[in-house]
């Protein structure tokens, strides 16, 4: 399927619109994801990704077990174009101020002065190494989270060109057998229902492949007694719902707006749902991966 930039833009565009609108979300951190979004749009019609040859992927037989076609650590990418969004992105922060600023410069330097290549940056984020941005955590103190921002929003848009054409080789399967990405083995960011039958669909965490789960199931822990899985809802967020496991103590956000005129765009509806996480957290469930924006 060929990426649609006007359609793309379209939706973002009406999706930040609708985000403007939310008290509890600053208009500074919408304008920095409204930059940085559309930074990732221009990026993603420029990716070049190159799939391993299919004798290197996991077999049929395997991918029905549940085996993902490619672990994170080795996911296709186009480092060229990463580089170039990754100095593009420091620039964008840098010039907020702030300790985002800040934390921005000090990556910044830290590229200029060959202490830390993107090429380092993009291996280390992609092998999940949380030592290394342990480090860069105490050195940005004011701004925890910046690099593994900057690393996965650099990344992001050929991630998501390499997953789309690795989906194209998944088994035909109508429900994955886990929670899990059938692409990459990553945990989903959220899920939704979908069609009049309330299909629940994932999407992941990493590579941002959409897929159908089971309905009644934890996709964290795989518990499927009803007693152990329900899920609540607040009024002043129509459309979205918290599903949590009393097993894993996890939740995940699951959109359904099936009987709702809204855009669905799932990076930006984890941030649109929020006040939600909120709620969660003060009833002692935790989120199972990092929100779409590092946090």
């Amino acid at each position: 399927m060929q990426f649609n930039m006007d359609k793309a833009t379209r939706n973002l565009d009406r999706k930040l619109i609708q985000l403007r609108g939310k008290s509890y979300i600053s208009s500074e951190l919408i304008d920095l994801l409204d930059a940085v979004a559309h930074l990732q749009l221009e990026a993603r019609t420029k990716a070049q990704v190159a799939l391993p040859p299919d004798r290197e992927l996991p077999s049929a037989e395997a991918l029905l077990q549940g085996v993902p076609l490619m672990t994170r650590e080795c996911f296709p990418h186009d480092p060229a174009q990463a580089a170039d969004l990754l100095g593009r992105l420091v620039a964008l922060l840098d010039a907020t101020g702030g300790p985002l600023g800040q934390a921005a410069r000090s990556v910044g330097k830290a590229l200029a002065d060959g202490e830390m290549t993107p090429e380092e940056l993009f291996r280390r984020y992609l092998g999940d190494d949380a030592t290394f941005f342990a480090s860069w955590t105490e050195r940005t103190p004011g701004a925890p989270k910046a690099l593994a921002f900057l690393a996965s929003a650099a990344l992001g848009p050929s991630i998501e060109a390499a997953s789309e054409l690795l989906a194209a080789k998944l088994p035909p399967v109508k429900v994955a057998i886990s929670g899990e990405c059938p692409v990459c083995g990553s945990l989903p960011l959220i899920s939704s229902l979908r069609q009049k039958e309330g299909f629940r669909h994932a999407v992941c965490s990493f590579c941002r492949h959409d897929y159908r789960i089971r309905r009644i199931a934890c996709p964290v822990c795989g518990e499927e007694d009803q007693k152990k899985l329900t899920f609540f809802t607040v009024d002043e967020e129509p459309g979205f719902r918290v599903d949590v496991c009393e097993s894993c103590k996890t939740y995940i956000k699951t959109i359904d707006f099936r009987e709702l005129d809204r855009i669905s765009l799932p990076v930006l509806d984890d941030l649109d749902s929020l006040a939600l996480d909120y709620v969660a957290a003060g009833q002692g469930y935790r989120r199972a991966t990092l929100s779409a924006w590092g946090f």
